[in-house]
């Protein structure tokens, strides 16, 4: 079996690796596609986030889709599913309440501290994180159900309501993803800052009412005007300075702050005290998804235009390095890249 290893920042390398062990209770995937993610990037580019430090060779990925190895009875051989990539303990605090996306004992693909990722030929992963997909999805459409659990599970936790006014800022997979999720809400205006043109056209496609480019105070002021005084909720997907000041600054008054991007390069970021506290603006932050998968499945039902618009670009995955460096580059209008294995 073969998987991709990240040796050291920038240096990725697809080599033969030992069979994979399949527990009591774990079923054996053939891996087909596994997405690229932001966290990934942060790897690539720095070998870690914050305290999650790669210091060996190590398996990423957390995006995945593939067909069962060895199966029986509903996970029967051959059977197309979606690879959830949490695997949380059931028994901790946090899971006996409800939030196994913060279990204490959590094992994440593709996390350094927890469990090696999917971009790798075979995996093994326990029943409950098998997910048969239903005939019309295609296993390249199963990779995109991971983003958007968290782009839905962030429009949960922000308790948008419907007609409300949301902006988002930063249109890449997840800020795409929670475009998609506000459809379920149905607010009445949702505004869009993004600095790169395909990524801005793609905003408007999914159901952007407008869309602004970023990092000016005019940008800020534009859909402050156009919501008359603010949004209602402004969520932050791009994990940069400007995208949470914009953000903070689109809000209106009692509005509500969302953060999801995970910052690069930086392990703090800074609020203006005086805006936030005067405005009494509510900060949610987001971590992962939380029993999402259902849903997302049945949005990506209605909205079969999403896949072409976030699926940009497919590589083998003995083209990993180049496919990694487009993703960072942001080039030639890359939304979501795919590994084929």
């Amino acid at each position: 079996m073969r998987a991709l290893y990240l040796n050291a920042p920038g240096s990725l390398q697809f080599r033969e690796t030992s069979p994979v062990e399949v527990p009591h209770g774990w079923v054996r995937v053939r891996m087909r596609y596994a997405g690229i993610c932001g966290s990934d990037i942060h790897y690539f580019t720095e070998g870690r986030i914050g305290d999650q430090v790669v210091t060996s060779p190590f398996i990423l990925g957390h995006e995945g889709s593939g067909e069962i190895l060895d199966g029986e009875g509903a996970l029967r051989a051959g059977l197309p599913v979606y690879i959830e990539p949490a695997i949380p303990c059931h028994h901790c605090d946090q899971c006996l309440s409800d939030r196994e996306n913060t279990c204490r004992s959590m094992k994440f693909l593709g996390n350094p501290l927890e469990t090696g990722g999917c971009m790798r030929e075979e995996i093994a992963m326990p029943h409950e994180c098998i997910v048969p997909i239903p005939n019309w999805m295609t296993l390249e459409e199963a990779v995109l159900l991971e983003p958007l659990c968290i782009g839905m599970y962030a429009v949960d936790r922000a308790r948008g309501r419907k007609g409300c006014r949301a902006a988002v800022a930063g249109a890449g997979p997840i800020g795409l993803s929670v475009l998609l999720g506000l459809s379920e809400i149905e607010p009445r205006d949702i505004f869009v800052s993004e600095p790169i043109e395909e990524r801005r056209r793609a905003a408007i496609r999914l159901g952007a009412g407008a869309v602004f480019v970023p990092g000016t105070r005019g940008a800020a002021d534009a859909v402050s005007a156009a919501s008359e005084g603010g949004v209602d909720v402004a969520f932050e997907c791009a994990g940069t300075q400007e995208a949470i000041d914009d953000a903070a600054r689109m809000l209106r008054p009692g509005g509500t702050l969302v953060l999801i991007g995970i910052p690069e390069g930086v392990d703090r970021v800074t609020y203006d005290p005086h805006l936030m506290r005067r405005r009494e603006i509510t900060v949610i932050n987001v971590r992962r998804q939380n029993r999402m998968v259902e849903r997302a499945v049945s949005l990506l039902g209605r909205r079969r235009d999403a896949a072409a618009v976030l699926i940009t670009h497919r590589f083998p995955a003995s083209h990993a390095t180049q496919a990694f460096s487009l993703v960072q580059q942001r080039g030639d209008g890359a939304i979501k890249a795919l590994l084929e294995f």
